[in-house]
């Protein structure tokens, strides 16, 4: 195949597979991308304007947007493989590697990448959540604020608060409750963490994505026996530290704070997840 056919080729598999992958169709970028790297693998030449890393990245965004996360991974891995400088290739494979809870993998991907090019802040904004989930908070603000420093509008500075006033922050919105759902949580443990422990995040498949705000761990009311009494406890916890992340103000904490709580209570209720969106609780 002549270069320009190839290129020509190459470039509507490109925009075809950008489209499905916004459009949310994952399957459908997936095959254009395949379909283009098996053209690469037999007609690839100094001429050719794409690479197949281009196309793997889009598999992986795909992949992600999708929820598969694993898959995603195997992908962003493969591109960086294919083409060891592409350091956009190294940061999603320490993204995916972070929100599967390998810890210690996705660490090793963005010190890679922050002593290649120290100006990419989404690294150094990873490398901040990582030092937090290790309590060592000192470096967590200076590596959220080299991240804030370089791209000041994505990733503001988090507002953390004591424990303390977060606790008085979480009994206001209870006391805000209705009566009769402030009587069904009378047997429900609300737990106050700054991180999800590690055997928390590991305990499900896929894993619980370390940034998530609020857990509910039990059996929802609609399915307690009337019958004895429940053995397992049942619990909301809630990650102040996630819920930090993205508060830009005391302010924007409580109502966050608001949110997940209604949300986990949501589902201690028995509400699953288009009722809870339904409710503004998603």
């Amino acid at each position: 195949m002549e270069s320009n056919e190839l290129n020509d080729r190459l470039e509507q598999l490109l925009s075809s597979a950008e489209a499905a992958s916004s459009e949310g169709l994952a399957e459908e970028a997936i095959k254009k991308c395949e379909a283009a790297l098996e053209l690469l693998d037999y007609n690839f030449d100094e001429d050719c304007k794409y690479s197949p890393a281009d196309f793997l990245m889009i598999a992986g965004h795909a992949c992600w947007e999708e929820g598969d996360l694993e898959s995603s991974l195997r992908y962003y891995r493969q591109a960086s493989d294919a083409d060891p400088e592409r350091l956009d290739a190294a940061v999603a494979m320490g993204v995916a590697l972070f929100h599967l809870g390998r810890f210690v993998s996705a660490a090793q991907c963005f010190e890679l990448v922050t002593v290649e090019d120290p100006e990419i802040a989404e690294a150094w904004y990873y490398l901040g959540l990582l030092a937090l989930r290790e309590r060592k908070h000192a470096l967590a603000d200076i590596f959220f604020g080299r991240a804030h420093d370089r791209e000041p509008t994505r990733w503001p500075l988090p507002t953390f608060l004591e424990a303390a006033k977060i606790e008085e922050l979480l009994n206001r919105i209870l006391n805000d409750l209705p009566d009769d759902v402030r009587a069904s949580l009378s047997n429900v443990a609300l737990i106050l963490e700054e991180q999800i422990p590690e055997e928390i995040i590991h305990s499900q498949t896929p894993a619980i994505d370390p940034l998530a705000m609020g857990l509910f761990d039990g059996v929802p009311l609609p399915d307690q026996s009337t019958f004895g009494v429940e053995t397992d406890i049942t619990r909301i916890l809630i990650f102040s530290d996630n819920i930090a992340l993205i508060a830009s103000d005391e302010t924007k904490l409580y109502e966050e704070l608001a949110i997940t709580l209604h949300h986990e209570i949501g589902h201690f209720l028995g509400l699953d997840e288009e009722e809870l969106a339904a409710r503004g609780l998603d």
